[in-house]
């Protein structure tokens, strides 16, 4: 099947099954940003233990060596995860597509049905005013309130315990915020202002590929910035 043919199989799909689209599309999304997500940590893990032998190298030039047996648990976990093909977490990528479809699609598909309703009683649509309304409403309620059911449903169906599902949150929750805010903001403003309706979908799913990837890094890493040690 062409892409085209697809596209247009998507349009009608939309338009006779929306939330049942739009389940299946963030199902694909998810599944896909999760794997991604997975590819990148691994290829993180190996370059870290890439770079380590060459500084190993030079501290052992004047250091006596340490023999086999009294190497750190630590090292040697560090240099087996490095050094072993990529093995993809099915369970975290399952729970992950899970979550998409059936929490996450149908809520964000009537949220921006509702969005666009009462921000149309307030402005014309197009307006600076339609779109900063549709901006802040999606910054203060949208955001905070997914990304609290994303912790604490994927932790759930992970097996964590509640108490480390409260932790992740208290923890990861509010840079997690500051970090979608960044990314959403420009993208929101473009797609509201700029993008015909019909298209707006296409823009979202873009974005939301770039943050299922973040989200699910975050969610198996915790929050850490570059030089950060992670949780």
């Amino acid at each position: 099947m062409s892409l085209l043919k697809l596209w247009q199989a998507y349009g009608q799909a939309l338009e006779t099954s929306p939330i049942k689209a739009q389940m299946l599309s963030s199902a694909i999304i998810w599944c896909a940003g999760d794997l991604s997500a997975q590819w990148l940590e691994h290829r993180a893990a190996r370059l870290d233990g890439a770079q380590q032998p060459s500084c190993v190298e030079v501290l052992a030039q004047s250091a006596p060596r340490t023999p086999p047996s009294e190497q750190s648990a630590e090292d040697s976990v560090r240099t087996s995860s490095s050094t072993q093909p990529l093995r993809f977490d099915w369970r975290r990528t399952t729970v992950q597509t899970v979550y998409a479809a059936v929490v996450w699609a149908p809520v964000a598909h009537h949220w921006y049905e509702a969005l666009d309703r009462v921000v149309l009683k307030m402005a014309s649509a197009g307006s600076r005013r339609f779109v900063a309304a549709k901006l802040g409403l999606e910054m203060v309620a949208l955001h905070p309130v997914s990304l609290l059911a994303f912790f604490g449903c994927v932790g759930v169906a992970n097996g964590e315990p509640v108490g480390q599902v409260a932790q992740q949150i208290k923890r990861d929750l509010v840079p997690s915020l500051l970090l979608e805010w960044l990314m959403w903001a420009p993208l929101d403003i473009a797609n509201f202002a700029c993008v015909p309706v019909r298209h707006q979908l296409l823009v979202t799913n873009c974005g939301c590929f770039a943050e299922s990837i973040a989200l699910s890094f975050v969610k198996a890493n915790g929050f850490a910035l570059p030089g950060e040690a992670q949780h």
